[in-house]
């Protein structure tokens, strides 16, 4: 690609452009990102291995080599102790290390990459690397040529795909050897070149080759158009043998600047640990820059149109972070704040950054009464201070009652606090909404949603609101074994300050769970809910289990296959241990500045279970969250006791 580049360079100068708009001054070089709240794989030309239950990610990043990523879920990406699989000195060649790919191959894993405009393959005993070259050499020596890709078809044949420069850039096809890195002679063969108005952007190019095998059909996908150009996109063609002919789908491109991505390209598809076919890929920086570039995930499917079976790349891609190492010098030790502050939700202002939490009405015992709603300020999770009450009086709506387990969110350029009203064993309770143009309040009462008659949902309490595509949902429900007992949600209004059609409810979980929240991430919708007894001092059993779906109305299944519609499922995330019981009702999963997860919930000591008024002391708690095959983890499945890495905020 560079030759090509060098040309439109003579050609700029020649017209009078100046030379620092022909192409970035650090071509080949993937920059770094800091300050960032969730930190981008920064990768590209990307390639994904899976291999006994590990992720790799491969890609153009390193001037000196090819970096590395692993992850067990494909959100979550972690760098590690060394960075290059592949180094300068170990192999052929000394800069431009593009386009890698990994296949484990009778026990032994082969890197084709791109070096000095030339196609290469190194060995290694692990997909960690080294890489190495016993024989320091490109595959074709005589001819530069870029982005190699392996296919090994039914029947053990290796071939070799990579992009020629002879007709701009067009993809060819050869055979392998057995050794895997060595072209047969005689077998190149011409695959694809520019012939689709939409590749004809600037300039000509077709490139990055990977080809799927279906249903007795390969698909080769490819890249069109300049990568530096925001209309670079992916296509594909078929043919009934490797070596071809192949034709091109009439439907190119396939995906091109999906979202707000542009410069979209360079694939390769894998099949994830649950059988789906997925897509990575790579787009600019943003809309102005190109480097350095990210990667993304997306799922393929086959749709049948005709006779054909017609590739789709879904425009729902994820973008992965990464997970970066946490400074030693600042750490922490639960609680997090104390003596009280139940059924916790916690934002972070847009505006100012800073975090509030937002907690049950309590009396501290500290001679103050009465909190309505208390509020706390932190910059950093771990420091915590009181700023006052979320309300001066209490709603009118009802006439007795307590302000449980209020839920802020930003909503319209307001702070939305929903609220449950309630008593214990309340046989009418309902959820309110309050209003604040700040986190701090004071936050002015917009009246009653719904009670629990209106609902038909017994024990209407701990609302959640979740916002996706437009629409706002209400979650709410809690304890109960009548008939129509559950957790379940209904659509707001477009304000989000009532509820048109109660009747429209739908129920996502059994009555013996409440606190629910719902996180998205990837294409799971993931529900913690708090089971047990919430509020007995020491001897509480409070504790918290998990399920998701792919769908935010459900079902919602265990680890199990169970859904959590039905009594007595949901597999275990979070429960007590010696120091601290009865650990539930946890706020929202909130991110750190480099991208790690981090929960806050409250619990108990179990050598301070009440205040002096008899309420129940329940403390601030926090814990980092991991992931493992999909599922959220907290180390141990209890609350952290001993000196932990805190959250970074910049």
């Amino acid at each position: 690609m560079l030759s090509m580049r060098l040309l439109l360079l003579s050609f700029l100068v020649l017209i009078g452009m100046p030379m620092a708009m022909a192409f970035p001054s650090e071509y080949g070089k993937e920059g770094g990102l800091s300050g960032l709240a969730d930190q981008p794989v920064l990768l590209g030309d990307p390639f994904i291995l899976l291999h006994k239950g590990t992720y790799y990610a491969y890609g153009t990043a390193a001037k000196d080599g090819i970096e590395v990523f692993t992850s067990d879920d494909l959100l979550t990406w972690r760098r590690p102790a060394n960075r290059l699989a592949l180094k300068k000195g170990d192999v052929w060649g000394t800069r431009w290390f593009w386009a890698p790919e990994v296949y484990a191959v009778n026990g032994k894993f082969y890197m084709y990459y791109t070096a000095d405009e030339h196609i290469c393959v190194a060995v290694s005993d692990s997909p960690l690397g080294p890489f190495k070259q016993e024989v320091k050499k490109p595959i074709l020596a005589d001819e530069k040529c870029i982005d190699n890709s392996l296919f090994i078809d039914d029947d053990g044949k290796p071939y070799l795909l990579f992009d020629r420069f002879n007709d701009g850039l067009n993809v060819w096809i050869a055979e392998l050897e057995d050794d895997l890195m060595t072209i047969k002679a005689g077998t190149m063969r011409s695959c694809i070149h520019v012939s689709q108005k939409w590749e004809e952007v600037w300039p000509r190019v077709n490139e990055g080759p990977f080809i799927r095998k279906h249903k007795g059909v390969y698909y080769m996908t490819y890249s069109g158009n300049s990568y530096e150009s925001q209309a670079y996109g992916i296509g594909y063609a078929t043919a009934t043998t490797p070596m071809g002919p192949w034709t091109k789908y009439t439907g190119n491109p396939i995906l091109q600047k999906p979202g707000d991505l542009v410069g979209v390209g360079h694939s390769a598809t894998f099949t994830d640990k649950e059988g789906n076919l997925r897509i990575v890929f790579h787009s600019h920086q943003n809309k102005s820059t190109i480097h350095p570039r990210r990667m993304h995930i997306s799922t393929v499917t086959f749709q049948k149109k005709g006779d054909k079976d017609v590739m789709v790349i879904d425009d729902n891609y994820m973008s992965p972070t990464l997970e970066q190492e946490q400074p030693q010098s600042r750490r922490y030790t639960n609680p997090v704040f104390e003596p009280i502050l139940a059924d916790p939700s916690v934002i972070r202002d847009p505006k100012s950054g800073q975090f509030y939490a937002y907690g049950t009405e309590d009396n501290w015992g500290d001679g103050h009464g009465r909190r309505l709603v208390p509020i706390l300020r932190s910059a950093d999770l771990v420091n915590w201070t009181y700023v006052g009450d979320a309300f001066t009086a209490k709603p009118s709506w009802k006439t007795s009652g307590g302000l449980w387990a209020p839920d802020v969110n930003y909503v319209n350029g307001h702070y939305y606090l929903y609220y449950s009203y309630s008593t214990w064993g309340d046989a009418n309770p309902g959820i309110g909404l309050a209003i604040a143009t700040g986190p701090a309040g004071p936050f002015i009462d917009q009246g009653k949603l719904f009670d629990s008659k209106e609902a038909d949902v017994p024990n209407s309490i701990d609302p959640l609101y979740y916002e996706e595509n437009g629409k706002k949902y209400l979650f709410w429900g809690s304890f109960s074994d009548t008939a129509t007992q559950g957790v379940h949600g209904v659509e707001l209004s477009a304000d989000g300050r009532w509820v048109p059609d109660l009747t429209k409810k739908f129920k996502i979980a059994a009555g013996d769970f409440e606190a629910v929240m719902i996180h998205k991430r990837g294409n799971y919708y993931y529900f913690l809910g708090s089971k047990g007894s919430c509020c007995e001092g020491a001897n509480s059993k409070y504790n918290v289990r998990i399920a998701r779906s792919t769908n935010l109305k459900g079902p919602y299944r265990d680890k199990e296959g169970n859904d959590i519609a039905q009594r007595g499922n949901g597999t275990l995330f979070l429960q007590g241990n010696d120091v601290f019981v009865g650990p539930g009702h946890n706020a929202r999963i909130l991110k750190d500045d480099t991208g790690m997860d981090w929960l806050i919930y409250h619990g108990i000591d179990k050598k301070q279970g009440r205040v002096s008024t008899g309420s129940n002391r329940r403390v601030l708690l926090l814990d980092r969250v991991t992931w493992k095959d999909g599922w959220p983890e907290i180390t141990g499945q209890v609350p952290s006791t001993t000196e932990q890495a805190a959250p970074l905020f910049q």
